[in-house]
């Protein structure tokens, strides 16, 4: 994957918070309209990141506990109903959002570099990632990782232009 890991920190989350902090509440709120059809308003765009967040946290801790990088999918759509983020206060989202990505960003910078690498011939990408791999294709944990930033750059986009 072309996007470095490496571009997400501690810091540079705190510097997109406070971006994400400047834009107006009311225009978060309005559904975005792509080709003609009517989709999430950036609050719940900012929502499904955060739901995303929650569930790579889990992903990452149990691939190390378990050794393993087979998952379950999520029903994002539905995740996003249920917690509301439409209703709720753009600055809350943007709060947790930087406080779950800062998390991640000090639990991944300490998994050893041999756990992050380690090829496994079995993992579940070719359906629970943003940027799914062939089932017979080996893979590692850094790949899930790289895989969050990168739903996490798209969406990130997708509110700010």
């Amino acid at each position: 994957m072309p996007l470095n890991t490496l571009e997400y920190n501690a810091d540079r989350i705190a510097q997109i918070a406070d971006q994400l902090f400047d834009l107006h509440n009311t225009q978060m709120s309005k559904p975005r309209t792509t080709n003609g059809v009517e989709g999430w308003s950036r609050k719940q765009i900012l929502g499904h990141l955060i739901d995303s967040a929650l569930i790579n946290h889990q992903r990452i801790i149990e691939s190390q506990l378990n050794n393993s990088i087979i998952f379950t999918g999520y029903n994002h759509q539905q995740w996003v109903t249920l917690n509301h983020y439409q209703s709720t206060d753009w600055e809350e989202l943007v709060t947790l959002w930087c406080a779950l990505n800062i998390q991640l960003c000090t639990m991944i910078e300490n998994i050893p570099q041999e756990t992050l690498n380690k090829t496994h011939a079995d993992h579940s990408y070719q359906t629970t990632a943003y940027k799914p791999l062939k089932a017979d294709q080996p893979s590692t944990l850094n790949y899930l990782i790289q895989d969050y930033f990168a739903h996490l750059h798209h969406h990130l986009n997708q509110i700010t232009h």
